[in-house]
């Protein structure tokens, strides 16, 4: 297989789960409250996100687009384009922290909350510190890590329910599927554009697409199983997979803490380089700088929901909407051309 196929289906997969899908309550809130809906929704976003990730990523091989900010530039011109991509930027970086924040506090339980969100901080920087190639090992591992739990909760379970059509039946699941891929869209796209501008051909990319979506597609659907199977337990907890765990074996809670907090460190090392590395070169910066204030920024963003609980859906939102808008004006564009 090609090395950029390689590396496009795991920065494809770890982006579309997200730096705490471990944890479940993403997709508990996206997919599993709407039950059967709900799995339709994460099949739609699944094909939507491999759908337009290969068909976005494809253009920016063809037209020679090397990061987040010149697809910006390319589709919105110079008028809009700049102001887009420093909004987006911002968002993404903010959206990394305040995430962060708040899955340290689902882990907390009492102890001071600074500590994990440091733990993921310090596993970040040190995956900075090696380069693309800790970063893709370890978001493999990562990724792997992840089929091994879920796998292994599975097996547990005697009895998957399927709930009837008649519940939720209204239109919200397809908006929070519309919303979760606008989301993760914009995640996929600044991790990948540029090992896709890369690719020696399409193929290439359409394999590193295919298999990166499948990895996500095979763990959202397991995921979304187990958490049907507990759903009377789960329904109201922000942190799902952790109660299951509790149940299942014993420190389950604290293995899952471990594993989740490690993986986000990860993300948060993938995020940022792809973020920074664009500005280092068409700026003529160092990186290093660029990368620890990035880090200090991302910290302070970590510690605001501590402060002001809304502000994470504030953040989200924000960089919801402008996944969304690059997903509107590629469908836009390819109406009109």
């Amino acid at each position: 297989m090609d090395k950029s196929a390689q590396q496009i289906a795991v920065l494809f997969a770890g982006a579309a789960l997200g730096g705490t899908y471990l944890g479940g309550y993403e997709w508990l809130r996206f997919f599993a409250y709407f039950g059967s809906w709900g799995t339709i929704g994460a099949v739609l976003a699944s094909v939507g996100l491999g759908w337009f990730g290969y068909s976005v990523l494809d253009i920016c091989r063809r037209v020679g687009i090397r990061s987040l900010h010149a697809l910006f530039l390319y589709w919105f011109g110079e008028a809009f384009g700049p102001s887009l991509s420093v909004l987006s930027h911002i968002f993404i970086l903010a959206y990394a922290g305040v995430v962060t924040g708040q899955h340290a506090t689902q882990f907390a339980e009492g102890a001071p909350g600074l500590l994990f969100v440091l733990l993921p901080i310090v596993v970040a920087s040190i995956w900075l510190n090696k380069g693309w190639n800790w970063i893709l090992a370890g978001t493999a591992i990562s990724v792997a890590t992840g089929f091994l739990l879920f796998g292994l909760i599975f097996m547990e379970q005697h009895h998957v329910p399927i709930p009837n059509l008649g519940y939720q039946m209204n239109l919200n699941w397809i908006i929070h599927a519309i919303l979760y891929l606008g989301l993760h869209f914009l995640l996929c796209l600044a991790l990948t554009i540029p090992f896709a501008a890369s690719a020696a051909n399409r193929q290439a990319i359409r394999t590193g697409v295919c298999l990166g979506t499948l990895a996500f597609f095979v763990l959202l659907m397991t995921g979304q199983a187990i958490l049907l199977a507990h759903w009377h337990d789960v329904h109201a907890s922000s942190a799902p997979v952790k109660l299951i765990l509790q149940q299942l074996i014993p420190m389950g809670d604290w293995l899952l803490a471990v594993l989740s907090l490690i993986h986000g460190g990860i993300v948060i090392a993938a995020i940022l380089y792809a973020l920074a590395l664009p500005i280092v070169e068409r700026h003529d910066l160092q990186l290093l700088p660029m990368l620890l204030v990035m880090l200090a920024t991302l910290l302070l963003f970590a510690l605001l929901p501590m402060a002001v609980s809304w502000s994470v859906s504030v953040i989200v939102s924000g960089a919801t909407y402008c996944g969304l808008s690059l997903l509107i004006r590629y469908i836009w564009k390819r109406q009109t051309s």
